[in-house]
């Protein structure tokens, strides 16, 4: 476990395996009910973790090997129903008994916990981000980004085209979220949304080379 975030109905303990990849837990204080955020290779702790906490839901962020390498291992220990974005499904390691919807718009509820679904594009065709409001006025909403956004910049992309897509995705459903917003990538450390919208505006106001793809940072030479 290398982080605990704390709010006043829920807590998210995040764990680090696999390729240096970041799972997490998100549990309801009151129930003692849970949800999971995707699942790496060697998830012996978070395994250990979901034994003290009634998991409702499985939810991946998009459907590289490197966030499902320990899906198997993490489904065979809570049976709980699984939520992927459609487009990517079709390379889950194995078929849940139950699927959940989280497409655009999609809210799933565990105890007090609702978490809202934004469908975000280019990474992969069916990533996902999982968005926790605040609770209360004054909390602080957390968004589950995957390998959407990192702080100072995109995941990569996989042609020209998947690039543009995944900007707008970033700029139209993530950069919009409250500044406050706690960003919880797939890898790497947090960062916030207010941190991401001042970076991404030294990459709007640049040239931008046309064809541009792959390992993009905000702050890069894209011209």
């Amino acid at each position: 476990m290398t982080a605990v975030y704390e709010g006043d109905l829920w807590s998210i303990q995040s764990f680090v395996s696999g390729f240096e990849n970041n799972a997490y837990l998100l549990a309801c204080k009151r129930t003692g009910q849970g949800i999971v955020i995707d699942t790496p290779d060697r998830p012996t702790e978070l395994i250990e973790a979901v034994a003290q906490t009634d998991v409702q839901a499985v939810l991946i962020t998009h459907n590289h090997m490197d966030h499902l390498q320990g899906f198997d291992s993490v489904l065979s220990s809570v049976k709980a129903p699984v939520g992927i974005g459609a487009d990517d499904a079709h390379l889950l390691p194995s078929k849940s008994n139950e699927e959940l919807d989280v497409s655009h718009g999609s809210l799933i509820s565990v105890g007090d916990i609702t978490l809202r679904c934004i469908a975000t594009p280019g990474h992969t065709p069916g990533s996902t981000c999982y968005m926790l409001p605040s609770e209360q006025p004054g909390a602080t909403p957390h968004v589950f980004t995957g390998d959407t956004l990192f702080p100072g910049g995109p995941g990569k992309s996989g042609s020209p085209e998947a690039f543009n897509q995944l900007v707008s995705s970033v700029e139209t459903h993530l950069l919009s979220l409250p500044d406050e917003s706690i960003v919880l990538p797939g890898h790497g450390k947090s960062t916030t949304i207010k941190e991401s919208q001042v970076e991404f505006e030294v990459f709007s106001s640049n040239p931008r080379r046309s064809g541009l793809y792959g390992d993009v940072t905000w702050s890069g030479d894209n011209s």
